[in-house]
């Protein structure tokens, strides 16, 4: 009987015991399972996060090709050191989204420009990125003197090198960087060269009076042809009451006559020709700029540009379009002197340096030719200042942290 009792008790203790063990396990089950969940739902946000920041990287590096390949030249051109220009919201053809911004961060010389451009995923899990590209001026006059066919020197002039942003031309501490380059032939006859001098052909020296600091490279390899700069379409530079002293009527051929100085304050002048009589002067201040453009000829054999700032950069002679009659008026004759301080770009013109007075600067041209004893002495400053080329600066493509 004690036996019976012990077995009923030991059975009816464990009644009841079942159902809270199962639902135990379900529990625990159901929070194995909405973590399981929870974390497949976590891991596919973060791929898709993932893959959204990569597209939208894309996005933006779509956006910074198509601000290269479409450069708002003239808008970006009227921008002073320190101003922005927003290109807006854009959207490419897959309905993405990207903005461009550029800032020019030069100090007013050479030109430089951030392009930050920010990449958009269109949806509600859209990613942003923002990457940032570099567009730099390329130096026009990275070397004394250029010429496509033919440097020839011949008068026993000096050819040095000096720059205008650290002080005047001093022959006592004057540099030896004034490199000559040609992609044809170089003849020096006469001449002390203080730099490198190249040729694409060949290299003739003199037998006595020659003397060249730098390299001697014949054989070189070709640089590329230099832009010709388009004539303003605005046309020939009207009357003005300074330009009237020398009976200019405004057909576009300024002839100074002997004694006569013209001073020049606009900030561009357009010529077809510019001729000069006995001691007559075409001055400018120096700061701001001056750019002469010249469709022909140029003919300062009696006289001389005068540029009282002594800062080459400030005053650029340019050659513009063909000349209308390219047999006769693609000869340009320039005269230096103690205030010559210019740039001469005639990349389809003959340049001669006439008469024995010095040339402060630099000179791009077809042909330049030195017969008699000038120097040239290359202001370094040029290489620093606004260029009408852009290119994309290699190796500045980055993306900021963060999107």
């Amino acid at each position: 009987m004690a036996a019976k009792q012990s077995a009923f008790l030991s059975t009816s203790s464990r009644k009841g015991f079942v159902l809270p063990t199962v639902v135990f396990a379900i529990a625990l089950m159901s929070i194995v399972v909405v973590a399981s969940l929870s974390t497949s739902s976590d891991e596919r946000r973060a791929s898709r996060a993932v893959r959204e920041s990569i597209l939208s990287v894309y996005t933006a590096e779509a956006g910074l090709r198509q601000t290269y390949g479409a450069w708002p030249s003239a808008p970006v051109k009227a921008l002073n050191p320190g101003d922005s220009l927003d290109l807006g919201w854009q959207t490419l053809p897959n309905n993405e989204m990207y903005r461009a911004v550029i800032h020019r961060v030069d100090n007013g010389g050479l030109q430089e420009y951030n392009v930050v451009v920010q990449g958009r995923r269109t949806g509600l899990n859209g990613g942003v990125s923002t990457l940032i590209g570099v567009v730099g001026g390329v130096p026009l006059f990275n070397r004394a003197i250029y010429a496509d066919t033919l440097v020839y020197l011949a008068g026993g002039g000096l050819i040095d090198s000096f720059d205008s942003q650290v002080g005047p031309y001093n022959p006592l501490t004057a540099d030896s960087i004034a490199d000559i380059a040609t992609n044809k032939s170089l003849v020096v006859q006469k001449a002390t060269v203080k730099g490198n001098i190249a040729a694409g052909g060949t290299i003739t020296l003199g037998n006595s009076g020659v003397t060249v600091t730098g390299t001697k490279t014949a054989g070189a390899a070709l640089i590329p042809p230099y832009d010709v700069i388009p004539c303003p379409a605005t046309g020939y530079t009207p009357v003005s009451p300074e330009l009237a002293v020398a009976g200019y009527t405004g057909n576009g051929v300024l002839n100074v006559a002997a004694g006569v100085t013209l001073n020049f304050t606009q900030p561009q002048y357009f010529f077809k020709s510019v001729n000069f009589a006995g001691n007559s002067k075409i001055t400018v201040p120096g700061n701001p700029h001056v750019d002469l453009m010249v469709q022909d000829s140029i003919y300062s054999a009696g006289g001389t540009f005068v540029n009282s700032g002594h800062y080459a950069p400030d005053l650029s002679i340019t050659a513009c379009g063909t000349p209308t009659n390219p047999a006769k008026t693609n000869y340009w004759s320039i005269t230096g002197g103690s205030d010559a301080y210019f740039s001469v770009y005639a990349p389809n013109r003959v340049v001669y340096g006439v008469g024995n007075s010095d040339f402060y600067g630099a000179v791009i041209s077809s042909l330049f030719y030195i017969s008699g004893g000038a120097s040239v002495h290359y202001d370094a400053a040029l290489a620093r200042a606004p260029s009408p080329k852009l290119e994309v600066q290699k190796a500045t493509w980055g993306l900021f942290p963060g999107g």
